[in-house]
């Protein structure tokens, strides 16, 4: 940015970001210094000079204001309450209503743009007129599980019965276990059986979460007792379902990429390995004592997996303990270390002659909540569109063409250009602004295309909800980089990562540069011909459809290797033959 400083000279101010703005530096991208203050070069002092003077008219001014109304204002320690630092709490009004997602449209010159409003020349998105967020809802916030919550929601007496456990496990990349307990209560750290013994305590669970380099640890023991009296603090009693899980978020609640990949997907392991039922009924613990989820990429996307389930985090209490009629917990130790664990869970399933009614597990098939897809088909109903989204080859008579059209940064700078080239290829295309949708009628919209174009970001992520034939195209804002033969966001064969063309952005440049010049502040320019020609080999419609190349396409060379070699068995080195046209 520039601005004009003392004595006409030119300034070069440092890039800042907006107020509430996030971080959204990419997975693969290392953390960079802050940036904030201001590089200023030597322009005379005028810029200091302006400075001294507006502090001292304020200095006056404020002089002139404590002297009219000075009686008017309160003395540090005079009586009365303190002024309330907090904001107060906000109590709902009947506009917080769970309304119908919207998937808004327009159709400019044969183009369709996303939501409506949006077109080539937005910097911003519309007004909304609903929160793309989904603020209201219902239950997407991470509550706090204290005693004054449960105490709150108590929902259970004690029955004084003898508590009941059982183990799942499953092979996986990582041992997982799943132990299924009735009547089991939790206070601080420990889990408390009630059995026909007291035992010492011996681990659950011993893992971290958040980055790898700067990981928190937590543990937690599982221990029996005769008695409810051997149980610390005033009990408190629950019915329904719980499950305690920990995800990692190694990577915060704000990487969709690692929400999709990781979060989203340990809690279809979790719940596949114990047949878990997701249901509006069963309630959500998160292990790590501190919020996670709300309003960010990983809450929103949990939201929808466990259908509105209600989620929450146990804080620290010395004078309750929480209690479960039913609980779910998942565990990573290994097989040797959780060997304590186990056995003392087989000792109290045994004292019962048969397991005890849990309604709702173990869960059918249908009802277990299978990973990512089943958020896609989820968010598709919420749309209005069928739950199905199988391959799409089939489905349509022209290419379904999706343009990822950011308004922030890394832009398509030859955008124009883009869509109606592509419109002239008679395809179905739809420029999109990702960021000005709710998070539903994004994985709807994406869900029904057969190509996904756009820069790489977050939102080449969603690609995960296309059908599995469809193909990615990743955009790449330099001429060639190391990841160009690699397989975008570790999605499908069915994909393609463009660089930009050299003679555009970067003619002298050798092959590949470093990462640097691939940053995210900068914008894009299309290859447009290895555009056309990746959806013309790979597109899943265009080739059911046997859609002819156009005339351009068929007269310009395409290059074939050959290896010929020696004839008649002689030992002469194979040759490489360059040939010049395809077929020949």
């Amino acid at each position: 940015r520039l601005r004009r400083g003392g004595g006409g000279r030119v300034q070069m101010a440092s890039w800042r970001p907006l107020p509430g703005e996030e971080d959204e530096r990419e997975e693969d991208e290392p953390p960079s210094p802050r940036r904030g203050h201001a590089h200023e070069e030597s322009g005379g002092g005028g810029g200091s000079a302006r400075l001294l003077a507006v502090a001292l008219v304020a200095f006056f001014l404020g002089g002139a204001a404590y002297a009219a109304f000075g009686d008017r204002i309160p003395r540090i320690g005079a009586a009365g309450p303190p002024p309330s630092t907090s904001p107060p709490p906000r109590t709902p009004s009947p506009e917080d209503v769970d309304e119908p997602v919207r998937l808004t449209s327009t159709m400019i010159r044969g183009v369709r743009f996303a939501p409506a409003g949006v077109n080539l020349s937005s910097r911003a998105c519309p007004p909304f007129s609903m929160d793309p967020d989904r603020a209201t809802r219902a239950r997407l916030d991470q509550r706090p599980l204290t005693a004054a919550v449960a105490l709150a929601m108590q929902t259970a007496l004690p029955l004084g019965n003898a508590s009941w456990c059982s183990v799942s496990a499953c092979s996986t990349s990582a041992p997982l276990r799943i132990f299924h307990m009735t009547d089991v209560c939790v206070h601080n750290d420990d889990f408390f059986l009630l059995s026909d013994r007291d035992t010492e305590p011996v681990t659950l669970v011993d893992d971290w979460y958040a980055s790898p380099k700067h990981h928190k640890t937590y543990k937690r023991t599982i221990r029996e007792v005769r008695s409810e009296a051997g149980i610390p603090g005033q009990q408190v009693w629950l019915k329904d379902s719980w499950m305690i899980t920990s995800p990692k978020f190694r990577f915060g609640h704000g990487n969709i990429f690692h929400a999709i990949l990781e979060e989203i997907g340990w809690l279809g392991r979790a719940t596949t390995c114990g047949k878990i039922a997701t249901a509006p009924d069963m309630n959500y613990i998160l292990l790590p004592r501190r919020h996670l989820l709300g309003r960010s990429p990983t809450g929103r996307l949990w939201e929808i997996a466990a259908e509105g389930a209600s989620s929450y985090y146990m804080p620290k209490e010395q004078n309750h303990s929480i209690c479960f009629r039913r609980l779910h917990f998942d565990t990573t130790l290994e097989p040797v270390a959780s060997a304590a664990s186990e056995a003392s869970c087989a000792h109290v399933g045994a004292l019962h002659a048969k397991p005890p009614e849990w309604p709702g597990w173990p869960a059918a098939r249908e009802k277990v909540f299978p990973g990512f897809d089943e958020i896609v088909s989820r968010a598709r109903v919420r749309v209005g569109l069928a739950p199905e989204h199988g391959d799409i080859g089939g489905r349509y008579a022209t290419p379904r063409v999706t343009v990822v059209h950011r308004l922030k940064n890394r832009r398509l700078l030859n955008i124009e250009y883009v869509a109606w080239i592509l419109r002239d290829e008679g395809f179905h295309v739809t420029v999109v602004s990702l960021e000005c949708l709710p998070l539903e009628a994004q994985l709807a919209l994406v869900s029904n295309s057969s190509t996904l174009l756009g820069v790489h970001g977050a939102g080449m992520t969603l690609g995960h909800a296309l059908p599995p034939d469809a193909l990615v195209i990743e955009l790449r804002t330099a001429p060639c980089t190391e990841e160009a033969r690699g397989i975008p966001y570790q999605m499908r064969h069915h994909s393609r990562i463009i660089p930009a063309p050299a003679v555009a952005v970067m003619p002298n440049a050798s092959c590949p540069p470093p990462w640097k010049y691939n940053k995210r502040e900068y914008d894009a320019v299309v290859d447009i011909d290895a555009v056309l020609r990746t959806i013309y080999e790979k597109d899943p419609i265009a080739i059911a459809s046997r859609r002819p190349r156009p005339w351009w396409m068929l007269g310009k060379p395409r290059p074939v290797r050959r290896r010929l070699g020696a004839g008649g068995g002689g030992r002469r080195p194979a040759v490489v033959i360059e040939m010049a046209w395809a077929g020949q």
